[in-house]
């Protein structure tokens, strides 16, 4: 049997669980590696991917929108696409970022 499908047999408390385990474990991945090193742009880089990670988690396992209505769900999921983009151009290009929002008089 494999993993997923393992996950999908457990009861909603264990699955709630699971996934409140997992997302402590990224949680502390991601603070270990942010407080351990220098930033660099692969470091922004995986921690932007695991917050969209741990927004995907929290959306479909705590607070069920995995039945919700197809336009809210999307409208949420692309949230946490979004913002951890937006932030990891912001850290990796701020001089473009910086030019295009500066106003010359």
């Amino acid at each position: 049997m494999t993993v997923l499908k393992k996950i999908n047999h457990l009861n909603k408390e264990q699955r709630i669980n699971f996934f409140w385990i997992i997302l402590l474990l990224l949680t502390l991945f991601t603070t270990f590696i942010a407080e351990s090193t220098t930033p660099s742009d692969f470091i922004v880089l995986v921690v932007c991917l695991t917050i969209a990670v741990k927004g995907r988690f929290v959306m479909d396992e705590m607070m069920g929108l995995r039945e919700a209505i197809p336009a809210i769900r999307y409208t949420i999921y692309s949230y946490f696409i979004l913002l951890p983009a937006f932030i990891a151009l912001s850290v990796i290009f701020p001089e473009l970022l910086a030019s295009i929002t500066t106003i010359n008089d």
